[in-house]
């Protein structure tokens, strides 16, 4: 089986958090389940910051922002912020670094289609097996479907 190449953003937030305190930032760490990548804080007051990195050494910055990310941002206007950042290595001067505020980033996001996650468990011959799912998790179902296809074809702008 091919090794598939997974590109890691570990190494991007801790420059981004390398960065921020650079920049007036205090107490900057990772975020855990708060619909952000780091918090930190200035001028007494906290910040969410969602990290969008790229791998590519130059052109178009292109990815995705999860609804729960947007959902918080713009419930958060104030101090919420998204990073935009490129690199690779531990020269945090040879990085790219554009800081953007609710207002100006949701300018630049369009909304595709919502998308699934699907989850195979594979056991060392290959056979796949359906996970068991928390019980907090929203399974897929013909009847989600349709009503999210009903709803996206509202939000679609027909040409």
């Amino acid at each position: 089986m091919a090794k598939i190449k997974t590109i890691s953003d570990k190494l991007a937030k801790r420059k981004c958090a390398e960065w921020l305190e650079r920049n007036g930032f205090n107490n900057v760490e990772l975020a855990k389940n708060s619909s952000c990548d780091l918090i930190g804080e200035k001028d007494d007051q906290k910040y969410f910051i969602e990290v969008k990195y790229s791998s590519k050494d130059n052109g178009k910055f292109f990815g995705t922002v999860m609804l729960t990310e947007m959902f918080k941002a713009i419930s958060n206007k104030n101090n919420y912020l998204f990073l935009v950042c490129r690199g690779n290595d531990e020269n945090i001067n040879t990085w790219f670094f554009k800081l953007f505020t609710v207002q100006t980033f949701i300018k630049c996001c369009t909304l595709t289609t919502p998308i699934f996650l699907y989850h195979l468990y594979s056991d060392e011959k290959g056979n796949l097996t359906i996970p068991k799912f928390r019980n907090d998790t929203k399974l897929a179902s013909e009847k989600l479907i349709k009503e999210m296809w009903k709803d996206f074809k509202k939000w679609k702008i027909k040409s």
